[in-house]
Protein backbone atom coordinates (compact mmCIF):
# COMPACT_ATOMS: atom_id res chain seq x y z
CA UNK A 1 0.00 0.00 0.00
CA UNK A 2 1.53 3.17 -0.82
CA UNK A 3 0.90 6.04 1.59
CA UNK A 4 0.87 10.01 1.05
CA UNK A 5 2.32 12.46 2.46
CA UNK A 6 -0.54 13.15 5.02
CA UNK A 7 -0.71 9.93 5.74
CA UNK A 8 2.67 9.44 6.63
CA UNK A 9 1.97 12.87 8.86
CA UNK A 10 -0.59 11.23 10.50
CA UNK A 11 0.81 7.74 11.02
CA UNK A 12 4.21 9.40 12.59
CA UNK A 13 1.48 11.53 14.87
CA UNK A 14 -0.21 8.79 15.92
CA UNK A 15 2.97 7.03 17.00
CA UNK A 16 4.85 9.72 18.61
CA UNK A 17 1.35 10.15 21.05
CA UNK A 18 0.61 6.79 21.76
CA UNK A 19 4.31 6.19 23.22
CA UNK A 20 3.45 9.06 25.16
CA UNK A 21 0.48 7.65 26.78
CA UNK A 22 1.86 4.15 27.03
CA UNK A 23 5.15 5.44 29.11
CA UNK A 24 2.30 7.16 31.44
CA UNK A 25 -0.31 4.58 31.57
CA UNK A 26 2.12 1.23 30.76
CA UNK A 27 -1.09 0.05 29.05
CA UNK A 28 -2.74 -0.02 26.07
CA UNK A 29 -0.45 1.78 23.58
CA UNK A 30 -0.37 -0.88 20.99
CA UNK A 31 -3.97 -0.47 21.40
CA UNK A 32 -4.55 2.71 21.35
CA UNK A 33 -2.17 2.61 18.18
CA UNK A 34 -3.97 -0.20 16.08
CA UNK A 35 -7.17 2.03 16.58
CA UNK A 36 -5.25 4.75 14.83
CA UNK A 37 -3.52 2.94 12.11
CA UNK A 38 -6.62 0.87 11.01
CA UNK A 39 -7.98 3.39 9.13
CA UNK A 40 -5.00 4.14 7.20
CA UNK A 41 -3.51 0.82 6.58
CA UNK A 42 -6.90 -1.61 6.94
CA UNK A 43 -7.92 -3.73 9.78
CA UNK A 44 -6.38 -7.29 8.75
CA UNK A 45 -2.73 -5.69 8.43
CA UNK A 46 -2.97 -3.22 11.33
CA UNK A 47 -2.18 -6.30 14.32
CA UNK A 48 1.15 -7.81 12.84
CA UNK A 49 2.33 -3.73 11.63
CA UNK A 50 1.23 -2.54 15.19
CA UNK A 51 2.88 -5.41 16.48
CA UNK A 52 6.06 -5.04 14.67
CA UNK A 53 6.27 -1.23 16.20
CA UNK A 54 5.82 -2.45 19.39
CA UNK A 55 8.73 -4.29 19.31
CA UNK A 56 11.08 -1.17 19.04
CA UNK A 57 8.51 0.91 21.11
CA UNK A 58 8.82 -1.76 24.12
CA UNK A 59 12.58 -2.21 23.64
CA UNK A 60 12.93 1.48 24.15
CA UNK A 61 10.71 1.31 27.39
CA UNK A 62 12.38 -1.31 29.05
CA UNK A 63 15.43 0.50 28.27
CA UNK A 64 13.93 3.90 29.70
CA UNK A 65 13.03 1.83 32.99
CA UNK A 66 15.47 -0.92 33.34
CA UNK A 67 16.54 -0.64 36.35
CA UNK A 68 13.15 -1.67 38.02
CA UNK A 69 12.13 -4.51 35.79
CA UNK A 70 10.94 -7.15 38.17
CA UNK A 71 12.79 -10.26 35.75
CA UNK A 72 10.91 -12.97 38.45
CA UNK A 73 7.41 -11.89 37.60
CA UNK A 74 7.83 -10.96 34.06
CA UNK A 75 8.97 -14.91 33.63
CA UNK A 76 6.32 -16.02 35.84
CA UNK A 77 4.00 -13.92 33.05
CA UNK A 78 5.30 -14.77 29.56
CA UNK A 79 6.41 -18.39 29.97
CA UNK A 80 2.90 -19.33 30.39
CA UNK A 81 1.57 -16.92 27.88
CA UNK A 82 3.94 -17.92 25.42
CA UNK A 83 2.23 -20.71 23.79
CA UNK A 84 -1.14 -19.37 24.46
CA UNK A 85 0.36 -16.45 22.10
CA UNK A 86 1.29 -18.61 19.51
CA UNK A 87 -2.08 -20.54 19.23
CA UNK A 88 -3.79 -17.25 18.90
CA UNK A 89 -1.78 -15.30 16.37
CA UNK A 90 -2.02 -18.57 14.25
CA UNK A 91 -6.02 -18.44 14.64
CA UNK A 92 -5.85 -14.83 13.44
CA UNK A 93 -3.63 -15.91 10.43
CA UNK A 94 -6.56 -17.93 9.16
CA UNK A 95 -9.52 -15.49 10.06
CA UNK A 96 -11.41 -13.17 7.65
CA UNK A 97 -11.22 -9.43 7.88
CA UNK A 98 -14.66 -9.16 9.34
CA UNK A 99 -14.19 -11.44 11.88
CA UNK A 100 -11.03 -9.72 12.65
CA UNK A 101 -13.07 -6.98 12.87
CA UNK A 102 -15.76 -8.11 15.74
CA UNK A 103 -12.99 -9.95 17.19
CA UNK A 104 -11.12 -6.50 17.80
CA UNK A 105 -14.44 -4.70 18.64
CA UNK A 106 -16.07 -6.84 20.57
CA UNK A 107 -12.92 -7.19 22.46
CA UNK A 108 -12.17 -3.55 22.92
CA UNK A 109 -16.14 -2.53 24.31
CA UNK A 110 -15.80 -5.34 26.95
CA UNK A 111 -12.35 -4.83 27.85
CA UNK A 112 -13.60 -0.75 29.58
CA UNK A 113 -16.08 -2.57 31.71
CA UNK A 114 -14.21 -5.74 32.50
CA UNK A 115 -11.11 -3.56 33.52
CA UNK A 116 -13.19 -1.19 35.69
CA UNK A 117 -14.51 -4.36 37.86
CA UNK A 118 -11.12 -5.85 38.04
CA UNK A 119 -9.12 -2.24 38.99
CA UNK A 120 -12.16 -1.60 41.25
CA UNK A 121 -10.69 -4.83 43.18
CA UNK A 122 -7.46 -5.39 45.24
CA UNK A 123 -5.87 -8.81 44.73
CA UNK A 124 -2.98 -10.45 46.76
CA UNK A 125 -1.42 -12.36 43.82
CA UNK A 126 1.33 -14.70 44.13
CA UNK A 127 3.29 -16.84 41.31
CA UNK A 128 0.05 -19.11 40.72
CA UNK A 129 -2.19 -16.48 40.44
CA UNK A 130 -0.13 -14.48 37.46
CA UNK A 131 0.36 -17.87 36.21
CA UNK A 132 -3.21 -18.34 36.21
CA UNK A 133 -3.49 -14.67 34.92
CA UNK A 134 -0.96 -15.42 31.95
CA UNK A 135 -3.22 -18.02 30.17
CA UNK A 136 -6.08 -16.02 29.46
CA UNK A 137 -3.81 -13.01 28.41
CA UNK A 138 -1.94 -14.86 25.73
CA UNK A 139 -4.93 -16.27 24.38
CA UNK A 140 -6.34 -12.45 23.98
CA UNK A 141 -3.06 -10.76 23.41
CA UNK A 142 -2.08 -13.44 20.13
CA UNK A 143 -4.79 -11.67 17.93
CA UNK A 144 -5.60 -8.07 19.71
CA UNK A 145 -3.98 -5.52 21.85
CA UNK A 146 -4.83 -4.24 24.96
CA UNK A 147 -5.06 -7.36 27.02
CA UNK A 148 -2.49 -5.58 29.18
CA UNK A 149 -5.30 -3.65 31.45
CA UNK A 150 -6.31 -6.68 32.15
CA UNK A 151 -3.56 -8.01 33.15
CA UNK A 152 -3.27 -4.99 35.61
CA UNK A 153 -4.65 -5.22 38.20
CA UNK A 154 -3.21 -9.02 38.87
CA UNK A 155 0.31 -7.49 38.51
CA UNK A 156 -0.80 -4.66 41.41
CA UNK A 157 -1.80 -7.49 43.58
CA UNK A 158 1.60 -8.74 43.05
CA UNK A 159 3.35 -6.05 44.40
CA UNK A 160 4.19 -4.22 41.49
CA UNK A 161 3.62 -0.32 40.76
CA UNK A 162 4.98 2.56 39.27
CA UNK A 163 8.37 2.30 37.51
CA UNK A 164 8.60 -1.37 38.23
CA UNK A 165 5.02 -1.77 36.68
CA UNK A 166 5.51 0.50 33.88
CA UNK A 167 9.10 -2.01 33.11
CA UNK A 168 7.98 -5.00 33.64
CA UNK A 169 4.84 -4.42 31.32
CA UNK A 170 7.05 -3.28 28.93
CA UNK A 171 9.26 -6.26 29.07
CA UNK A 172 6.41 -8.33 28.72
CA UNK A 173 5.00 -6.70 26.23
CA UNK A 174 8.29 -6.89 24.10
CA UNK A 175 7.93 -10.94 24.16
CA UNK A 176 4.46 -10.22 23.24
CA UNK A 177 5.12 -8.71 20.26
CA UNK A 178 7.99 -10.23 19.36
CA UNK A 179 6.06 -13.83 19.30
CA UNK A 180 3.72 -12.25 17.43
CA UNK A 181 5.84 -10.90 14.22
CA UNK A 182 7.50 -13.86 14.61
CA UNK A 183 4.51 -15.79 13.88
CA UNK A 184 2.57 -13.62 11.39
CA UNK A 185 6.41 -13.67 9.57
CA UNK A 186 5.81 -17.19 8.66
CA UNK A 187 2.68 -16.28 7.28
CA UNK A 188 1.85 -14.56 3.61
CA UNK A 189 0.32 -11.25 6.64
CA UNK A 190 3.54 -9.81 7.19
CA UNK A 191 5.61 -9.38 4.31
CA UNK A 192 9.07 -7.33 4.29
CA UNK A 193 7.22 -3.41 3.24
CA UNK A 194 4.40 -4.16 5.94
CA UNK A 195 7.29 -5.84 8.31
CA UNK A 196 9.75 -2.41 7.12
CA UNK A 197 6.40 0.27 8.13
CA UNK A 198 6.18 -1.36 11.34
CA UNK A 199 10.10 -1.12 12.24
CA UNK A 200 9.55 2.54 10.97
CA UNK A 201 6.37 3.52 12.91
CA UNK A 202 7.95 1.95 16.15
CA UNK A 203 11.06 4.18 15.83
CA UNK A 204 8.56 7.16 16.03
CA UNK A 205 7.50 5.83 18.76
CA UNK A 206 10.59 6.54 20.57
CA UNK A 207 10.78 9.88 21.71
CA UNK A 208 7.46 9.78 22.54
CA UNK A 209 8.24 6.80 25.35
CA UNK A 210 10.85 9.75 27.08
CA UNK A 211 8.33 12.26 27.13
CA UNK A 212 5.86 9.62 28.98
CA UNK A 213 8.51 8.93 31.58
CA UNK A 214 8.80 12.84 31.87
CA UNK A 215 5.26 13.04 32.90
CA UNK A 216 4.44 9.89 34.87
CA UNK A 217 7.69 11.33 37.03
CA UNK A 218 5.50 14.29 37.51
CA UNK A 219 1.55 14.45 37.49
CA UNK A 220 -1.22 12.00 38.04
CA UNK A 221 -2.76 9.96 34.93
CA UNK A 222 -6.55 10.06 36.11
CA UNK A 223 -7.41 12.12 33.49
CA UNK A 224 -4.92 10.23 30.81
CA UNK A 225 -6.81 6.99 31.72
CA UNK A 226 -10.38 8.58 31.00
CA UNK A 227 -9.25 9.80 27.90
CA UNK A 228 -7.46 6.63 27.19
CA UNK A 229 -10.61 5.13 27.77
CA UNK A 230 -12.74 7.23 25.40
CA UNK A 231 -10.33 6.62 22.61
CA UNK A 232 -10.77 2.77 23.19
CA UNK A 233 -14.55 2.75 23.27
CA UNK A 234 -14.28 5.06 19.03
CA UNK A 235 -11.94 2.54 18.51
CA UNK A 236 -14.33 -0.54 19.51
CA UNK A 237 -17.37 1.54 17.51
CA UNK A 238 -14.70 1.48 14.39
CA UNK A 239 -14.00 -2.32 14.42
CA UNK A 240 -17.55 -3.00 15.11
CA UNK A 241 -19.02 -0.64 11.98
CA UNK A 242 -16.06 -2.72 9.96
CA UNK A 243 -17.47 -5.56 10.60
CA UNK A 244 -20.70 -5.09 9.92
CA UNK A 245 -20.16 -3.64 6.72
CA UNK A 246 -17.63 -6.61 6.11
CA UNK A 247 -20.61 -9.66 6.72
CA UNK A 248 -23.00 -7.31 4.67
CA UNK A 249 -20.49 -7.66 1.83
CA UNK A 250 -20.65 -10.97 -0.47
Amino acid sequence: MDLDLLSIALIVLAAFATAVFHAVGGFAGGLLLAICLAPILGVKETVPVTATAMIVSNMNRVWAFRGAVDWRKFATVFGVALPCIVASAIVYIRLPVAAVALLLGTFLAVSLPVRRYMAAREFAVGPRGLAAAAVPYGLISGSTFGAGMMLAPFLLGAGLAGEPLLGTVAAIGFGLNLTKSAVFGFSPLLGPALMAKGVLIGLCTIPGTYLGRWIVRRTPIRIHTLYMEGLVLCGALYFLWNAAIGFDRP
